[in-house]
């Protein structure tokens, strides 16, 4: 239990509501509409669902884990979907479709790529200095 305290504590300043704890794993669930106006600055902001667990292997044991992001998924799809009707209505079918790609690309994959960053260096962070 005590290995997953820092990883609690981390998910307590990325503002997540732990759902389940057990004596190797976490579990948290918190949708991206629970807190829409709070700030978006936190590395895990973009996951609304994630489980934290302690393998044991042969060289110890390692933390791993499970992020989703399926709500932040289906915000960027909406704006895309918008994106489509602008995009149509300045170039037809094709320039929909390449807005609404372009947003998209832009909105997840950007989300993600930061949070592929800064998401395994807060975790790193939490358990080495805790």
């Amino acid at each position: 239990m005590v290995a997953l305290d820092p990883v609690e504590h981390l998910l307590e300043r990325q503002r997540k509501s732990v759902r389940e704890r057990g004596s190797d794993y976490l579990v948290f669930d918190h949708p991206l509409w629970r807190n829409p106006s709070g700030p978006n600055w936190p590395a895990m902001v973009i996951y609304d669902h994630g489980r934290f667990w302690i393998e044991q292997g042969l060289h110890g044991r390692r933390l791993r884990y499970d992020l989703r992001s399926l709500h932040g998924t289906i915000v960027c799809l909406s704006a895309a979907f918008a994106a489509f009707f602008f995009g149509f209505a300045d170039d037809g079918l094709s320039g929909g479709l390449k807005f609404a790609a372009g947003a998209f690309a832009w909105l997840y994959g950007m989300n993600i790529l930061l949070a592929l960053v800064r998401v395994p260096s807060a975790i790193r962070k939490a358990v080495t200095s805790d």
